[in-house]
This record gives C-alpha cells, structure tokens and sequence, in this order.
C-alpha cells in the first residue's frame, strides 16, 4: 500500500519559533492600493534625484491628499475626528513606521525582549518584513501592528472595516543565507515590480539598519483612544504621541559599524538599475482606489533556506501537526 499523504491544511498551525527569523507577508483587501505611498511614507528616498522628483511634485500631491481628506471628512461618523490636511499628512508620514513602533512597545510591556525588525517594505497593496520576536510573541506584534495600519488607514479614506482580507504570511527563514536572501528580496521589491530603477528611489516606506540617519526613527501617531477619552475635543494637537521603531541587525552582523553593515546589505542588491519601470513620477501619479490589473497569484514557499533543511522542517512540522491532532482528538472524546 501507498504511504497516505499527509492532508494540507489551508489555515497551518503557528508555531512560535523565538530563535528562528520569519519573512511576513500580507496583502489589503483585494489588493486595493491603500498603502500607496502619499498614505502610508515621509515621501523621502533615498536616492537625491528621486527626491528631487517627490519635491517638483509637492503641491500637486497636496491637492490631491486634500481631495482625499475631503471625501472622508464627508464620509466620516461622528465618533471619528475630521482631519485637516496637516493632520492627514502628519498621520501619513508615519502611519506605517508608528504602527511598528508601537508594536515594538506593546509586545515589550510584560518584560518580554523586544521584537526585532530587520528589515521592511511597504509597496501599494502589500508589505514584507523580515522580524524576530525572542519572546515568542509574533502572532501578537503581528495582530497590534496591523491593526493599528487599519486603524490609520481608515481614518485617512474615511471608511470603516477590515484593511487586511486573511491572516499574514510567515515563513521561517533557516540560515544566514536565506536571511541575506530576504533582505535582498524586501529592498529589491520596488525595483523588480518594475516601479522603479532601485529601491533607494521607492517614495514610501522601506527599512534596514543604517539606511536612514540612524538604526532608530522617530515616529508620530494620533493617539485616537486618549481623544476619545476626553470626549472628542475639538483642539486635537495634544493627543499626537511620539514613538521609536528600532531596526535591528542580523544575527552575527551585531558588531558591524552602521556603514559597514549598510555596505554589506547593498552588496547582496542588483546595483545595476532596472531598464524599464514606472519611475518615481508614475508611482506618485497612481490612484490610491486602484488595483493591479493582474493580482499576483503565487503559491508561498514553505520555509526559506537548502533544500534539506527545507526538507528536515516540514518533516519536523508534520510530526508537531500529528501530535497536535492526535491532542485534539483525544480532547475531543473527553480525555
């Protein structure tokens, strides 16, 4: 007889591994570009040139944020502030940044060690992160973090209801070489979607240790609970907080200098620029209600890393699968 082939299952069990890097995923709702740039970034590459583009293009951007902003005010209920402009576009600028900043902080409350984020992108309609939590609390950071990036996000379109349709992706990562990998895959992103030359010209959000003027970003958020506390006060400006997301670097790259590991991740990247894309300008120009013509549809891998350590993972998973089965059936007959 045939060896019965384990049943794949649609919703796989989590398991929280504090010593193991995942590469997380997720997608909004039917791939709405709601995490366009003008919503969710500074809109400040790196690249001079790039930035140079985001500035010819200010004024524009401002108008159209204004429209934004003046549909959702109309749209708004009455438990929800109705922002101005420079509200929205304070909220903008970090919206994706303090939500992790803010996670970072949740998770570390009970004393928990922090949860470690390597690197991160945001393009329009998802985002990837490369994380750690040694607390083994992702499913936690994952949870608060989102929901305050729809949270944010909801108050900015002046819509109510989910942002993100199904649960994040996780992958494992299993060696140093695979991680180097992920991060080469999250900055390389932008460019291989064919939006722009290379990542340091992506106008929203994207992170690694020593990309930006430190391994630490200051963060602003509207602390909406506290405002809603104080019975909705007009006068708003009291209730912004101030965070800070902590960008770490990968296990054994601790002791680099921050230019030395910044060279070393940039090593791993493509420098030659992609030949054809969108360009920066194009990016700006995308409607933050629109959807990609043909949706991405891959399957995920199962685990980053050699084919035999992939191998020796999903054997080691089918065990803990079977265990947990057998639990769960035993609990089932009341035993």
């Amino acid at each position: 007889m045939s060896e019965e082939k384990p049943r794949r299952r649609s919703r796989p069990l989590r398991v929280e591994e504090p010593e193991r890097l995942f590469f997380v995923t997720t997608r909004t709702l039917e791939e709405v570009f709601w995490l366009h740039p003008l919503l969710s970034s500074r809109l400040k590459p790196v690249n001079r040139e790039a930035r140079r583009v985001v500035d010819a293009k200010r004024a524009k951007l401002r108008k159209k944020l204004e429209r934004l902003v003046a549909g959702a005010n109309r749209r708004r209920p009455e438990n929800q502030p109705k922002l101005t402009v420079e509200e929205a576009e304070k909220l903008a600028a970090d919206l994706v940044s303090s939500a992790l900043a803010r996670a970072q902080e949740h998770c570390a409350k009970d004393g928990l060690p922090p949860v470690e984020v390597f690197a991160a992108v945001v393009m329009s309609n998802h985002l990837h992160l490369v994380v750690r939590a040694p607390g083994k609390n992702l499913a936690a950071f994952m949870g608060y973090f989102l929901a305050r990036v729809a949270q944010s996000l909801n108050l900015l379109l002046g819509r109510v209801g989910p942002v993100f349709p199904r649960r994040y992706d996780a992958q494992p990562v299993l060696d140093e070489e695979a991680a180097a990998g992920r991060i080469k895959y999250v900055l390389e992103n932008p460019k291989k979607a064919g939006l722009v030359r290379c990542f340091t010209e992506w106008p929203g959000f994207v992170a690694v240790a020593g990309l930006h003027e430190g391994d630490v970003l200051e963060t602003n958020h509207f602390d909406r609970s506290a405002w809603q506390l104080a019975k909705r006060p007009a006068e708003r400006a009291r209730y912004w907080r101030r965070g800070r997301l902590h960008l770490s670097r990968l296990p054994g790259m601790e002791s680099f200098s921050r230019a030395a590991y910044l060279a070393t991740v940039k090593s791993w990247c493509d420098s030659r620029p992609a030949e054809r894309c969108l360009g920066v300008e194009g990016v700006l120009e995308a409607d933050v209600n629109q959807r990609p013509k043909k949706p991405k549809r891959s399957r995920r891998p199962y685990a980053f890393g050699r084919p035999e350590q992939v191998d020796a993972y999903r054997a080691a998973s089918r065990l803990r699968y079977a265990a947990y089965d057998a639990s769960r059936a035993l609990a089932k007959l009341g035993g």
